[in-house]
């Protein structure tokens, strides 16, 4: 029968699959149950593509990699986006990924570009890249989101691939940045910090899909966990991850007993939503810092997560995302215990990793 794991790596490969036979288009959220699914991949579409060559990674079919060849390919007119500050979350779990495992140059050279189109956001001034330059219609650009730290590995993969060494420079000072203002006392996070674009002054934190400026919204926290653990495995910065094990040390203390986080750790009345994907995000996160710390509570914390999602939000049936009880944003009624995209990646990549690290493998992509 395997571990599980095993069985429930085989079990979201066998999902992914399906999904893959009933959407013509890139998976986004799903509405009662149902994806609705974009033409371009809005900022989710390399999960979806992550998802696929990690499905192709478990079970080498033919079909398997045309799948993930084909909506990789679909993503790369993508990489010249220039309002854009989820190019990494776009471009790492696709086109780096199916370059690492098949060698294609395209795909290679796509997220060097992406990259490159990144880094043209930098403010210099005011040493951030703001965040949704295209969101909405409102004006973001003093607007600075700790989900930003995410796509700052892209980066560091491409400088460390021969692209432009001064792309460290901008992750060192975006990342300063976020440390001096997104990052509380207790290690909780802002999911927004709000700047002049012109000077860089600081003018106060705030939230978008939290449930207040002051509040902790649970997927904010997870990524901060996760990309600051892989910042400080990517770039060996004690800086790095001396912040993530302060972020992770709040999370843990927060989390339920039941393992699976609330939608927003401020959030206590009764009947809140849960966010699953926050788990799963956070569980990698962990893994990351057990790898670079040596410190088995991580590991433990994120076993004990995986095993919840496992027992209590894995979707038994064919429909819908792999993974229930997530939460995109409750503010404004969006995917509210329904499934994510990204949610459903880092379930995902969460099992293998841990899978990996049970019998002593280990990955070869940092991010």
């Amino acid at each position: 029968m395997g571990s599980w794991t095993e069985q429930a790596i085989a079990h979201a490969v066998r999902h992914v699959k399906h999904i893959a036979k009933e959407t013509k288009d890139f998976p986004h959220i799903t509405k009662d149950g149902h994806w609705q699914c974009t033409p371009d991949g809005v900022w989710t579409g390399g999960f979806w593509t992550g998802l696929l060559w990690l499905a192709w990674q478990t079970d080498r079919t033919d079909e398997g990699l045309r799948r993930a060849t084909t909506f990789t390919d679909r993503l790369l007119p993508r990489a010249a986006d220039t309002h854009n500050h989820d190019l990494g979350f776009m471009f790492y779990p696709s086109a780096v990924k199916g370059w690492q495992l098949t060698g294609e140059r395209r795909f290679h050279d796509a997220a060097v570009k992406a990259a490159g189109s990144l880094a043209g956001q930098f403010n210099t001034r005011a040493g951030f890249i703001p965040g949704w330059g295209f969101f909405g219609g409102e004006d973001w650009s003093g607007s600075v989101l700790v989900d930003t730290l995410m796509n700052l590995p892209l980066l560091v993969w491409a400088a460390k691939s021969g692209a432009d060494p001064r792309l460290l420079h901008v992750v060192r000072r975006h990342a300063a940045t976020t440390l001096r203002h997104h990052l509380r006392p207790d290690g909780s996070v802002f999911h927004v910090y709000k700047f002049s674009p012109v000077s860089g002054q600081p003018i106060a934190g705030d939230t978008y899909q939290g449930l207040a400026p002051d509040s902790v919204w649970t997927r904010g926290q997870s990524w901060a966990i996760t990309g600051l653990a892989i910042l400080a495995q990517m770039m060996g910065d004690q800086t790095y991850l001396e912040a993530a094990e302060r972020v992770a040390a709040y999370f843990l203390r927060r989390l339920p007993a039941d393992g699976v986080p609330p939608w927003d750790f401020a959030a206590t009345g009764p009947n809140q939503p849960k966010d699953a994907a926050a788990g799963s995000i956070a569980s990698y996160g962990l893994q990351k810092l057990f790898r670079a710390t040596g410190k088995r509570a991580y590991f433990e914390a994120a076993s004990r997560i995986l095993q919840a999602l496992v027992a209590t939000c894995a979707n038994p049936s064919e429909r819908g995302g792999l993974l229930l009880h997530s939460t995109a944003d409750l503010p404004h009624g969006l995917g509210i215990d329904e499934s994510t995209m990204y949610g459903d990646f880092y379930y995902l990549k969460s099992l293998i990793s841990f899978t990996a690290a049970t019998s002593g493998a280990t990955g070869s992509a940092a991010a």
